[in-house]
């Protein structure tokens, strides 16, 4: 080695020593700076905290002697609650010459007061101070209340404002009374506490917006919750502090600035390789990105060696944390079983080829599909292969793929199902696909191949044809009868690709539908001319149905009006049966002498009652048939008449052993209808429950409300009704006509007058039965709009 290379070296190895000793030099002049800044930091915090202690020491001070001035007005009040406890004054003399008292009352009295009013605020906040024991306390209205329990075990109560009671502050000072969430004060409302800003240990600084803090004091009075608080604004800064700040400034400003400038001397070399530096980092960052951008990492490989060396994003794709080598067989078992072994074998071929392809399925959660590519460098030292490359998340590629083949697949398994002839043309009309249909229906199973031209296929197929006809709608459209004697409607539309599409749909019905059609026609036009004929004889027919139509609607309304005539008139000689039974059965003329006679006017009174309440159904029902019924629609509460209906009944249900439970919605609205109808509805219903339940069932009367209606329902667990005899149960003198049903008494009209009566109300009703199970009849009545329901039908009639 030359002279010259021992001085270079020597230089290098100085250069390296005097590198190592600036950087220590830096880093011990850094530690004296932050010490000397910490020091002087650490001084001017000493400072400014005994000026804070001493601004709350001050303010304490003051605190406390607001607070022995409130403690002395409150003892004195509480000495005139109590005379006036022992009625050595009056509560007005007291009030009178006790500073600030407003009132001297009993706790009973206050509770008297008007809600929201000061002695009303004033009972809650003593309530609730007697629970816990205490004397004094604060309303929620800013009011000092005092209360004291006296022997008879009533209490006296004593409010006053708390404002009078503080003293006026001046601007920047606020003076406040506190009780648990309830705050008073006098002085700068800018600087009113709420329960939040209570600083612990009763005193303290807290923040505002802008360059102040508020030092809160608060002292609490002996034997209450209440205290006395002082609050302050400071300038964050003072004056002090400033002068202070600048003197340490000054005292670290000169070694500072000496510091700094022999630094920027000694640190040029070193920030000239921070800059390389830098940029090789950015350089290497740029590239990182974008490799993770693209899903791509870089990997090498010695050919001769058991590890490759994986970059960042390379690991991130195979689930590593971080760059660094890993193993051969490390990566094989991070590879699908089923690709291990193409991987083996083409890392083994690299060898020779000096380069490498491939794609595996990752056994990572989530799995991905990795392409591997790379190539070899031979090595100028050692002669030996290198190999370097990317590894690259090809997932979302194979996805798409298997996306595209699902899909080819479907559209062929669709074409192949499709019934119809299906054939497709490349751009020069040569055959590219067709479906088994296109060629069983024209006979060329063995003809057809791949690359025929669309004329061949053309002409191959005529002998399966019979019949070729254009489309009068479509120029491309061409109907075909094949010799099997289906018929073909032919389609062919040009694809996007200039390709062609030919599809055959199978018309043999509809042409048959239009050969029928055509005969249907022409049978259409002689029954027209048959009809033209018997033209006169219709004109005839139509004349002798209006005839007889008025016969049928006058006879139906005598018959109306002889009902209605006969049960009136039948009613007058009942009533007379009914009246002298009932003399009769009651005795009231004296005994009949045999019990049995009694027996029988029993019987002909009860018969008599039971014709009677038929023969009024039957009026009423010939009154509606005869349009003669009207209502009279009234605003009445809904439960009225449902309750008066079931009261009156009530005792026959008894009698048979039956319960009755009413069940009404509370606060329902009034409604538009006829108090008698709706009671006389709930009659017949209630009625007909009892005479189809047992003794022992039971029957629920409901009455709410549905939206705009009034819902009423009687439901029984008698005998229900057969589902096949329901729709005609609401039609008149119509009753269920089983051998049990028929053990019954009745005329069958009570559902038919129930529902003529809710249709004259503008409502309606339904039934619901389940045999052996019980029965639900429901109403179902607008609350409003009866009265206009009643006079749209007279309106009608009257038109």
């Amino acid at each position: 080695m030359t002279e010259d290379g021992v001085s270079s070296g020597e230089e290098s190895v100085a250069g390296k020593a005097a590198e190592r000793v600036f950087t220590r030099l830096k880093w011990m002049i850094g530690a004296i700076m932050l010490l000397m800044a910490c020091a002087l930091g650490l001084k001017a915090w000493e400072e400014h905290q005994s000026a804070d202690i001493a601004v709350l020491s001050i303010m304490d001070a003051e605190a406390r002697a607001v607070a022995a001035r409130v403690q002395g007005r409150m003892e004195a009040t509480e000495a005139a609650i109590r005379l006036v406890g022992a009625s050595i004054a009056s509560r007005s003399e007291i009030s009178g010459v006790t500073h600030a008292i407003d009132a001297i009352v009993t706790l009973n009295d206050a509770r008297q007061s008007p809600d929201g009013s000061r002695l009303a605020e004033a009972a809650a906040t003593a309530s609730g101070m007697l629970e816990r024991d205490e004397h004094v306390g604060l309303s929620r209205q800013g009011d000092i209340v005092l209360v004291s329990e006296q022997r008879n075990g009533s209490a006296l109560m004593a409010i006053a404002p708390a404002g009078v009671w503080l003293p006026s502050a001046e601007a920047g000072r606020r003076i406040t009374l506190v009780s648990g969430k309830n705050m008073v004060g006098t002085g700068d409302p800018a600087l009113a506490l709420t329960a939040a800003d209570l600083p612990d240990g009763a005193r303290g600084y807290r923040s505002t917006e802008g360059l102040n803090r508020i030092a809160t004091v608060c002292v609490p009075l002996e034997s209450s919750s209440i205290s006395v608080c002082e609050s302050v604004s400071h300038p964050l800064f003072t004056t002090d502090d400033m002068v202070r700040l600048l003197i340490f400034a000054l005292l670290l400003a000169a070694p500072v600035l000496a510091i700094l400038g022999l630094m920027n001397r000694l640190s040029r070399e070193e920030t000239t390789r921070i800059i390389e530096d830098t940029r090789e980092a950015e350089a290497d960052r740029i590239m990182s990105l974008v490799m993770r951008g693209a899903k791509a990492g870089y990997w090498e490989w010695a050919a001769e060696s058991k590890s490759l060396f994986l970059s960042d994003a390379a690991a991130e794709l195979l689930g590593l944390d971080g760059a660094g080598l890993i193993s051969v067989d490390d990566l094989m078992g991070r590879i699908h079983p089923e690709h291990r072994p193409r991987m083996e074998d083409t890392m083994l071929r690299a060898r020779s080829i000096g380069w490498v392809q491939t794609s595996f399925l990752t056994t990572t959660s989530p799995s991905r599909w990795i392409e591997l590519r790379g190539s070899a460098t031979t090595d100028e030292i050692d002669d030996a292969k290198l190999f370097g490359g990317i590894l690259l998340d090809i997932t979302e590629r194979k996805q798409s793929e298997d996306r595209v083949k699902d899909a080819e697949r479907r559209l062929r398994t669709a074409i192949e199902s499709f019934n119809g002839p299906f054939a497709l043309w490349d751009h020069r009309k040569r055959l590219l696909y067709w479906n088994r249909a296109f060629a069983l229906d024209f006979g060329l199973q063995d003809t057809l191949r791949p690359g025929m031209a669309h004329d061949t296929v053309v002409i191959a197929r005529a002998g399966a044809v019979r019949m070729e006809k254009q489309s009068v709608e479509d120029a491309r459209t061409n109907l075909l009868e094949l010799q099997t004697g289906r018929w073909l409607k032919m389609v062919e539309r040009s694809t996007p690709d200039g390709g062609l599409i030919t599809v055959g749909v199978d018309v043999t019905e509809n042409v048959n539908n239009e050969d029928a059609l055509k005969r249907q026609k022409q049978e259409l036009r002689k029954a027209m001319q048959d009809l033209e004929r018997s033209k006169g004889r219709s004109s005839e027919l139509a004349r002798k149905y209006s005839e007889e139509k008025a016969k049928a609607e006058h006879a139906a309304h005598t018959k109306s009006a002889f009902l209605a005539n006969m049960s009136h008139e039948l009613r007058t000689p009942l009533n007379a049966i009914n009246g002298f039974s009932e003399i009769i059965a009651n005795e009231l003329y004296g005994p009949l002498g045999d019990t049995r006679y009694k027996g029988y006017a029993l019987d002909i009174l009860t018969s008599g009652q039971h014709l009677l309440d038929m023969i009024n159904d039957i009026l009423d029902m010939a009154k509606i048939e005869a349009g003669k019924m009207t209502i009279n629609p009234q605003p009445i509460d809904p439960v009225d008449p449902v309750d008066a209906a079931v009261r009156m009944i009530r005792r026959k249900a008894e009698e048979k052993g039956i319960e009755i439970v009413l069940d009404t919605q509370p606060r329902l609205p009034d409604i538009d209808a006829d108090h008698r109808a709706i009671r006389q509805m709930v009659l017949n219903l209630v009625s007909n429950a009892i005479k189809f339940t047992d003794s022992g069932g039971t029957i629920t009367v409901t009455v709410q409300q549905r939206g705009a209606d009034i819902y009423i329902a009687v439901t029984d667990t008698g005998i229900g009704i057969p589902i096949e005899d329901l729709p005609r149960l609401a039609k008149p003198f119509e009753q269920v006509s089983g051998t049990r049903d028929r053990n019954y008494e009745g005329t069958g009209l009570g559902l038919a007058l129930t529902k003529s009566f809710a249709e004259m109300h503008g409502g309606h009703m339904s039934l619901s039965s389940i045999e052996g199970e019980g029965t639900t009849v429901a109403i179902t009545l607008p609350i409003s709009g009866a009265s206009e329901f009643v006079a749209e039908t007279a309106s009608r009639e009257v038109a």
